[in-house]
């Protein structure tokens, strides 16, 4: 029977970023929020610093696309303290008390994939930036303390970009993507916190992946190549095979993995982000599948009539959602841009 996607709320000027059991937490500009039960009873917990003239700034809609103004990222350790990304570094709320952590030197944080924390407690924060020349070494740096101090623990020379960085609880070890180019994109995992990595493929477009999903047997990805047809891959655990699992209608930016084994690729509108673009539709998808083999698309969304230099026409999924209920954000796609959805998965 096919799977259904049906939305039951929008709420608008929303990025909902973590869910941890019935919690939501989300953010607006600057401004932090969490609740319970849904979209429908957020309350600010907290401010992260910043500037008046970026807070004036911030109530246009398109500067805070162009200039990626607001909250960027945001994540709950599992000791409950709260992290979040905004204004080039990272702030850290613990007790009601929110102050800086880190900076970053380069670029405005990691992608939403891009930092993770394993099961001690170590969180690990991947630099992204433009990086065009190639002639900087993109760096991961850890932190061992509740995310109260920060070194880098790696560092990867000869690419563009770290595209993620994430955990993966069934062999408990961490796992990272580079792109963009053929020679620059590789799949890596590390069993000793970063210190060795172990690549399991590179050298083509089709190990450019921008979030990896784990599942026992299998890691699933899609590839984020704006000029060529893309796919969804997986590879096997056991005998180190890649197998391409089905052609999609453009790059695939992030992916969301439920307990009852239900899966989520999401499906961008980048435009000719490349120079040249293959013939997408410019749409904004989400595809889905109950076994990992057999894929649907579920879901479409125009991208808005601003140039994507304000933005790609995209979906975001938040971290630690469960069966019950579905939660994503959009990006300049035409009427949700800015807004978050809660939906559920039927069939």
């Amino acid at each position: 029977m096919a799977l259904k996607l049906v939305v039951d709320k929008t709420v608008p000027d929303l990025l909902v970023h973590h869910i941890r059991g019935k919690e939501v937490w989300a953010s607006s500009r600057y401004t932090i929020y969490r609740g319970e039960g849904g979209l429908s009873n957020l309350s600010p917990v907290a401010e992260t610093p910043c500037p008046l003239t970026g807070r004036l700034m911030t109530r246009c809609r398109l500067l805070r696309r162009g200039l990626r103004l607001g909250i960027r990222g945001l994540k709950i350790l599992r000791s409950g303290t709260v992290l979040a990304i905004a204004n080039k570094g990272m702030f850290r709320l613990r007790g009601g008390e929110i102050a800086p952590v880190h900076s970053f030197s380069h670029g405005f944080g990691p992608l939403r994939e891009g930092w993770c924390e394993d099961e001690k407690g170590n969180v690990y924060l991947s630099e992204y930036f433009l990086n065009l020349r190639r002639n900087l070494p993109v760096t991961v740096s850890k932190s061992a303390d509740d995310g109260q101090t920060w070194a880098p623990v790696s560092s990867f020379p000869g690419v563009r970009h770290i595209h993620c960085v994430q955990y993966d609880a069934y062999s408990k070890s961490v796992w990272l993507g580079t792109g963009d180019r053929d020679s620059e994109s590789a799949i890596f995992f590390t069993e000793d916190e970063g210190q060795t990595w172990s690549k399991i493929g590179s050298g083509d477009q089709m190990f450019r992946a921008v979030s990896l999903l784990f599942t026992e047997d299998h890691v699933y990805w899609g590839t984020d190549a704006p000029t060529l047809q893309n796919y969804l891959y997986r590879y096997d655990r056991k005998t180190g095979k890649v197998e391409r699992l089905a052609a999609v209608p453009g790059p695939v930016h992030y992916s969301v993995a439920f307990q009852n084994g239900t899966m989520l690729f999401a499906i961008s509108a980048e435009g000719k982000s490349e120079g040249s673009s293959a013939a997408w539709d410019n749409k904004a998808h989400i595809y889905g599948s109950r076994d990992g083999v057999h894929w649907e698309d579920l879901a479409s969304w125009e991208k808005d009539d601003w140039p994507y230099v304000l933005g790609f026409g995209r979906v975001f999924f938040p971290h630690g959602q469960s069966q019950d209920s579905l939660y994503f954000s959009a990006e300049a796609l035409k009427g949700i841009d800015g807004a978050s959805l809660q939906a559920r998965l039927v069939e």
